[in-house]
């Protein structure tokens, strides 16, 4: 199962799942587009929350106030949704760190992607829930 995104000139796709290791979950997440290629191995305990998380923004599909926030549990992926009332913003951050010589730097990426309240966050909610059951 691979969730999959597309925003203006960028796509994040969700996959790899590995739940072997019982509470830790791991999956990947790849931000692709305009010359950008990025991925991220997520670990998380149990998804952190992350299925709760999009069941959440469907409940609320009329709107909120604000930016949702949510973030695993090394801070290597983070998701921060915005309803704009025809369009529900997500913004994907991707953190990493490269290995330069003899040292190891930090990298961040954040990508945006939309969804359309109703239908398609119903839709994005159902993909992220089947992908982390699996």
């Amino acid at each position: 199962m691979t969730v999959f995104l597309a925003g203006p000139g960028v796509t994040l796709t969700l996959t790899d799942l590995d739940a072997s290791e019982g509470d830790l979950v791991y999956f990947t997440a790849r931000a692709e587009g305009n010359g950008l290629a990025a991925s991220a191995s997520v670990m998380t305990l149990h998804g952190d929350g992350l299925g709760p998380f999009t069941a959440g923004l469907e409940r609320d599909f009329r709107g909120w106030s604000g930016e949702r926030v949510w973030q695993s549990a090394r801070a290597d992926l983070g998701l921060r949704a915005t309803h704009h009332g025809r369009a529900v913003e997500l913004a994907w951050t991707l953190q990493g760190r490269e290995p330069i010589h003899d040292e190891t730097r930090p990298w961040a990426v954040t990508v945006r992607t939309f969804v359309t309240p109703g239908e398609e966050l119903r839709t994005f909610g159902a993909e992220v829930a089947e992908f982390l059951a699996t």
